[in-house]
């Protein structure tokens, strides 16, 4: 029986093509009935790696009933991670704006970071734009730092000296937290242009009820500037500036004001700090 079946293995088969109408043998070949069998298992093999393949990637859509399910997820699954992109961009804008707010009402916070999250807002090409702050209020101070506590905390260097906002003019009101008073007033003539004291961006520029027309801009290492009772303002929030520009025009804006005059403040890493001893004046 074995015997039998090592013959029909080694058996061989001849397959002869001719010609019909004369019956002329075109091509001859010979094959045994293992090499058959090894043959069809191969084709038979090919042909069924190519219809998975074909039915998995191209056909999917005509052979696989999942394919439509599984397109639908994945569009659920990208939209789902587009909206908590949008989301995660909301809370950065939202938080912006919110320690902003914070600054310009004379409030402190610890925790802020403005430096980087202006990086996050231009990373993620947000908008500068802000709705008018309406009502101030002074809550508390904490700390006053010195000039030489400025230089220590935030690497500033001795080279640096911001420029006074205005190039003539009297302190009528002096640095006083201990009265709620976070600035200094500068007393000028009319007309008088008030300027840039340093590089940086326009945080915001627009009225508040209480100071009027009011300016505040971003500078290196966490220093905030704001420039309060403008009768005009030539800048727009996230406008880039340079020491020295004109940025506003001397006023007597708002509620918290007697006359014309600049109220002008320095913030360092949410806190107040003494203009007067950061200012050439």
């Amino acid at each position: 029986m074995k015997n039998k079946r090592l013959n029909w293995f080694k058996n061989r088969l001849e397959i002869v093509f001719r010609n019909k109408r004369d019956f002329k043998d075109i091509s001859i070949y010979e094959i045994s009935n293992l090499s058959l069998v090894i043959y069809t298992i191969l084709s038979l093999l090919t042909i069924f790696s190519i219809s998975f393949f074909l039915s998995t990637t191209i056909l999917s859509k005509w052979f696989d009933p999942r394919y439509v399910e599984r397109k639908a997820n994945q569009e659920l699954i990208s939209l789902s991670n587009a909206i908590d992109s949008l989301e995660y961009q909301s809370r950065i804008k939202d938080q912006y704006i919110e320690n902003i707010m914070v600054i310009l009402s004379g409030g402190e916070n610890n925790s802020l970071d403005l430096q980087s999250q202006v990086e996050n807002l231009q990373s993620l090409e947000l908008s500068n734009s802000y709705s008018a702050i309406d009502s101030f209020f002074r809550k508390e101070f904490e700390s006053n730092l010195s000039l030489s506590e400025i230089i220590n905390t935030t690497n500033l260097t001795q080279d640096i000296l911001l420029m006074s906002p205005v190039s003539s003019g009297i302190i009528s009101s002096a640095y006083d937290p201990t009265k709620s008073h976070f600035g200094v007033d500068f007393v000028c003539k009319e007309e008088e242009p008030i300027k840039s004291t340093f590089d940086g961006t326009v945080l915001f520029s627009s009225w508040t009820k209480d100071s009027g027309y009011v300016i505040s801009i971003m500078h290196p290492n966490n220093l905030i500037s704001v420039y309060k009772h403008n009768s005009k303002v030539f800048v727009e929030a996230g406008q880039s500036v340079r020491t020295g520009d004109v940025i506003s025009i001397i006023g007597n804006t708002g509620e918290l004001t007697t006359g014309p005059h600049l109220h002008f403040e320095l913030w360092l890493n949410g806190k107040s700090i003494n203009p007067s001893e950061f200012i050439s004046l």
